[in-house]
């Protein structure tokens, strides 16, 4: 679903990572946010307290109706949240975090059992931090109390945004943008060709759809020219023509 970055080898601190381009209109403030108060826990904690734990791509870090007693830190990589809908527990990703953000600060101060998986996306390195260092840390700082509230509440706006505007989108409209976000981030290889290693499975979760349904629109855009469907993988034959179609839609 993305494209696999080289882990940091493990005797050199991991660098936070810059933003990814695909979240340059959804999520970019809050991300920021979240970003300037790892760097304010940092000395203040301080981070380099906990050690750094790795994680495979593909690995649960935590599932749904576990109770959180530490929060991840990313320090390179991606974490997913997996939420599990309907009878046949179809996966849908509504967020993801990456290098240099803490993940599921929504479970400060109160720490509920969490309602969805924690997944790497890939090979990720985290510091697992005790909830109650953080929230101390933040009851002992007005300014960074402030900066959590703004983090939320801006999160909070980008959610209902997101939510009003998928559910006014098509089938065509959600794969469409899905998949120029994955182009877009995807580096081409050696002999030119631009392709992604993806299940139907995991595109269909970020999307929001069944797979039957997302089947029947990525063979509807290869007959259109638009991408080439390998077996566990997508070829884009013509992105120009792929963010056209994006274009149209919006």
């Amino acid at each position: 679903m993305r494209v696999r970055r080289v882990a940091p080898p493990l005797n050199q601190p991991p660098q936070p990572q810059a933003p990814s381009p695909r979240h340059a209109i959804d999520a970019a403030p809050s991300r920021a946010l979240n970003r300037q108060l790892v760097e304010r826990l940092r000395p203040a904690l301080p981070l380099s307290r906990y050690p750094l734990r790795t994680a495979a791509a593909g690995q649960r870090l935590a599932r749904a109706g576990e109770r959180l007693t530490h929060l991840p830190v990313v320090e390179s990589g991606c974490v997913e949240l997996w939420v599990h809908v309907g009878d046949q527990g179809r996966q849908v990703v509504p967020v993801t975090f990456e290098a240099g953000e803490l993940a599921l600060s929504s479970a400060l101060f109160g720490a509920p059992p969490i309602d969805m998986d924690l997944v790497a996306a890939e090979v990720l390195t985290v510091r697992w931090v005790p909830i109650g260092n953080i929230e101390q840390c933040l009851l002992e700082s007005r300014d960074l109390l402030v900066l959590v509230v703004r983090m939320l509440a801006q999160r909070l706006r980008e959610v209902q945004s997101r939510e009003l505007g998928w559910l006014q989108r098509g089938v065509h409209e959600r794969v469409c943008a899905v998949l120029q976000r994955i182009a877009r981030d995807t580096v081409p290889r050696s002999d030119g060709r631009l392709m992604v290693e993806v299940t139907h499975e995991h595109l269909a979760a970020r999307c929001g759809l069944s797979r039957p349904k997302l089947s029947h629109e990525l063979k509807r855009m290869e007959r259109a020219g638009l991408l080439k469907l390998h077996r566990g993988a997508i070829e884009f034959v013509d992105p120009a023509g792929l963010a056209a179609e994006c274009a149209r839609g919006d």
